[in-house]
């Protein structure tokens, strides 16, 4: 008994040694660093560079050429306007949307197993496939949807291929596909929230709607940061459906920073200008990330 209480003990203090932490996390340290941050630096020293044009390899400094093409760009500003877009409305259908089913799936309802499944099936399907199907559902001639709406005598709608729609036929699939995640984070916090709370609200004489806004959704506010946070970081980077559905198109209605930078890349060959909306792209998601943390900071900590 006492060798293997020693031995436990021996265990124990050699598993709060330095080394034996860092050797648990060094992996994820080695792959952030290979496939995170050295392509990021990659990114802000090339966005200062000049480029062969037939080779594309580095030519010398250009110093702020690359950020003074772009920012000239009309494209450029139509593809920020886009991703501040994609943004916005993706937060403001996804999250709501995620809340609802998160509530409907906690209350255990005949047929939430079914629901959740399939909500979590939609998140793990593959962005390629999910789009090459919604690219089939919104075919004008012989979409789905379209014919759904000759169904009921509504005229056909060019979806993907109308400027004024491809933008919010992206953002519709993004959100089917997409709102498993937030639903899953919000479904964690509720059943993390005591009965006991709810039980004293309802003893008070609250209904519903107060039960909700004065109990629920306090409880709620760290998954309600985590959920904006991950759709926030998901919303920017939108770039398979884009590509797939629209190719950017039509005129550049739907394509973000990231479809621009693809664009500046593989399309224009000019990796300067590509690396310099990355940074560009970069220094969006900070700014409305720290803003989002100022917004929405607890009232403890202000």
């Amino acid at each position: 008994m006492a060798a293997t209480l020693a031995a436990s003990s021996g265990t124990y203090h050699q598993s709060r040694h330095p080394v034996f932490g860092w050797s648990m996390i060094l992996p994820s340290i080695v792959g952030l660093s290979l496939f995170q941050f050295l392509p990021l630096g990659t990114a802000i020293v090339d966005s200062f560079r000049a480029f062969d044009p037939f080779d594309q390899s580095p030519a010398g400094w250009s110093g702020w050429a690359n950020y003074a093409a772009i920012l000239s760009d009309p494209i450029f500003v139509s593809a920020i306007t886009n991703t501040v877009v994609y943004i916005a409305l993706i937060l403001f259908l996804e999250i709501p949307l995620a809340l609802a089913l998160a509530m409907l799936i906690d209350r255990r309802l005949p047929g939430t197993t079914f629901a959740r499944s399939t909500i979590i099936g939609a998140l793990a399907a593959s962005e390629a496939v999910t789009a090459s199907i919604w690219n089939q559902m919104y075919e004008p001639s012989t979409g789905l949807f379209n014919a759904l709406l000759n169904a009921v005598g509504s005229p056909n709608q060019p979806f993907i291929s109308g400027q004024s729609q491809a933008l919010l036929c992206i953002v519709v699939m993004s959100v089917w596909k997409d709102v498993g995640l937030p639903m899953l984070i919000f479904l964690a916090g509720l059943q993390a929230i005591p009965g006991e709370l709810r039980d004293a609200a309802a003893l008070d004489g609250a209904d519903g709607w107060r039960t909700f806004t004065r109990v629920i959704l306090p409880q709620l506010r760290p998954s309600l940061v985590v959920a904006i946070f991950m759709t926030t970081i998901s919303s920017t980077r939108i770039f398979t459906p884009i590509i797939i559905l629209t190719q950017g198109g039509p005129n550049w209605a739907s394509a973000n920073l990231t479809y621009y930078a693809y664009a500046q890349s593989f399309e224009f060959t000019s990796p300067g200008t590509a690396s310099a909306a990355v940074v560009f792209l970069l220094a969006l998601l900070v700014f409305v990330t720290a803003a989002q943390i100022r917004l929405l900071r607890s009232p403890k900590g202000a």
